[in-house]
């Protein structure tokens, strides 16, 4: 059934390729809320879960499924665990129902049992649709992707400096995932080295409150906090494109922006995923041939995987205008409508590098910083503009100095 036929009712979402379970868990469910049936991959029936909102998911737990679905439901637990998981088989497989219950699945449903049964597990455990929006985390906080089809374009630089320059000039919650290769750049340009990484911040998804963020996230003197590639980029084979969405949109409740330098990243299929999920996306170039050249085939690659955003934005980064190739003339040949540039200020970057400061935050009035400022008017920040969050984070994060002068004072009276 189509699951955006009744974006109403109550949902059900059951994997499995065997036409004898599905005719049967239909006909137990009958009256109770629309089946979906998604056989294809994990991938797919974690994305048709964030789609549809099921009230109740459903596991082939038949021989020989009961291996791959135990994998799926280690994986959806750890993605929506406020879902409940039910199995699906023959209680007469001992082997199959062992393994489903050390699955962590809620109930176990015997195909050769009576459907009333059935019925009666799925209305005890189900989930109304009104409560599973209930209990998503509230998305308010935006991402922003910047691309570089190749390595020292001028990606990482822009992506620290604009982290630094919202949480400086807005008093937002930044959070910069640095994500580029070489891998752990914006933390060298922060001059930081961060222990937890993107990896186990998937693999401890469902830990993530406030207090784990403030505790387990890297955190600069500015403010920006910062999640890193792991060092060893194998253990990225692990991650799934699903849990990697779903960790960006976790983080959403806790970061009013997250700034992902994808700077060199090779790998196609996860930056569209990161892309279809940003609120804006910019693409770094340089005014050189190959640069050029590169953004070009970066743009056509996520076309041909459809994405077809009008509203990539086109960031020429150590613009010359002397150099004869002004910045409409390179969004043209790359193919993107808005454009702006960063001037080249490579000595002064370099210099605040070599120091350990970010220019944003040592030289807030140089050209660079503030070229800056258009972008950061397209992601809706303004300097002087500050949120709620961002104010109170501020004050609590200067209220131990306060006591500690406070204390002093009393002290020396």
């Amino acid at each position: 059934m189509d699951p955006q036929a009744d974006a109403q009712a109550d949902c059900f979402l059951l994997n499995t390729a065997r036409a004898d379970v599905r005719q049967w868990l239909a006909g137990a469910l009958d009256g109770l809320g629309v089946l979906v049936v998604e056989d294809s991959s994990q991938e797919a029936f974690a994305e048709q879960i964030g789609a549809i909102r099921p009230g109740l998911a459903f596991l082939d737990f038949t021989a020989p499924h009961a291996a791959a679905s135990a994998r799926l439901a280690e994986q959806v637990a750890r993605l929506f665990p406020q879902l409940p998981l039910v199995a699906v088989g023959h209680a007469a497989e001992p082997d199959t129902m062992l393994a489903a219950l050390r699955a962590g699945v809620r109930d176990f449903i015997d195909l050769r049992g009576a459907p009333a049964q059935a019925t009666a597990a799925v209305r005890r455990l189900m989930v109304p649709r009104a409560q599973m929006r209930a209990v998503e985390p509230k998305r308010h906080g935006k991402v922003v992707a910047l691309l570089g089809a190749r390595q020292g374009v001028g990606v990482t630089s822009a992506a620290v400096n604009l982290a630094a320059a919202v949480r400086r000039r807005a008093a937002a919650e930044v959070l910069l995932l640095d994500l580029g290769l070489p891998a752990r750049d914006g933390a060298l340009y922060l001059n930081i080295a961060p222990e937890f990484h993107f990896a186990e911040a998937v693999r401890h998804l469902r830990r993530f409150d406030q207090v784990f963020v403030r505790t387990a996230l890297a955190r600069h003197a500015n403010g920006v906090s910062v999640l890193p590639l792991p060092a060893t980029l194998s253990e990225l084979r692990d991650v799934s494109y699903s849990e990697a969405l779903a960790l960006l949109d976790r983080l959403r409740a806790f970061f009013d922006l997250q700034v992902v330098d994808l700077g060199g990243f090779s790998n196609a299929e996860f930056m569209t995923q990161i892309v279809k999920a940003a609120d804006a996306v910019v693409v770094v170039t340089e005014q050189s041939v190959g640069a050029i050249v590169s953004a070009v085939e970066l743009v056509q690659e996520l076309r041909k995987r459809e994405i077809d955003r009008d509203d990539l934005h086109l960031l020429v980064s150590r613009f010359d205008a002397q150099l004869g190739v002004d910045a409409a003339q390179v969004a043209e040949r790359v193919g993107v409508a808005s454009v702006s540039t960063l001037p080249d200020r490579r000595n002064a970057l370099l210099l605040a590098a070599n120091r350990g400061v970010v220019l944003a935050d040592d030289q807030p009035a140089d050209p660079y910083v503030r070229a800056l400022g258009a972008l950061m008017e397209r992601l809706g920040y303004r300097a002087g503009q500050a949120t709620e969050r961002g104010i109170l984070a501020r004050m609590k994060d200067k209220l131990p100095e306060a006591l500690r002068a406070a204390r002093a004072a009393r002290s020396g009276d």
